[in-house]
C-alpha cells in the first residue's frame, strides 16, 4: 500500500515544481539587470531562497527514502511505500 507524499516520486514532483518557481525568480532578476535596475535584480534574486532551500531538502528526503528502501530490500523488510 502506497502511503501518500511518502515516495521518491511526490519528492521528484516537488523538487521540479520548486525549481520551476526558482527559474521563473531567476529570469525575472535576469530582465531587471538586463535592463540596468541591477538594485531590483537583487530584490529579486534574494527570493531565490526558499524554493532552492526547498528543493534541497526534498532532495535530501528522497535520498532518504532511497537508502531506506535498499536497506529494507536487503534486510526483507517493508518499504517506506508499504
Amino acid at each position: 500500500m502506497s502511503r501518500p507524499g511518502l515516495s521518491i516520486t511526490a519528492c521528484l514532483n516537488e523538487i521540479s515544481d520548486r525549481l520551476n518557481e526558482a527559474a521563473a525568480v531567476a529570469k525575472a532578476a535576469l530582465v531587471c539587470a538586463e535592463a540596468g535596475a541591477e538594485r531590483e535584480a537583487i530584490r529579486i534574486a534574494m527570493d531565490l531562497d526558499v524554493p532552492l532551500s526547498e528543493a534541497n531538502m526534498l532532495h535530501a528526503a528522497a535520498c532518504l527514502i532511497g537508502r531506506i528502501e535498499r536497506t529494507a530490500d536487503t534486510r526483507g523488510g517493508p518499504t517506506p511505500a508499504e
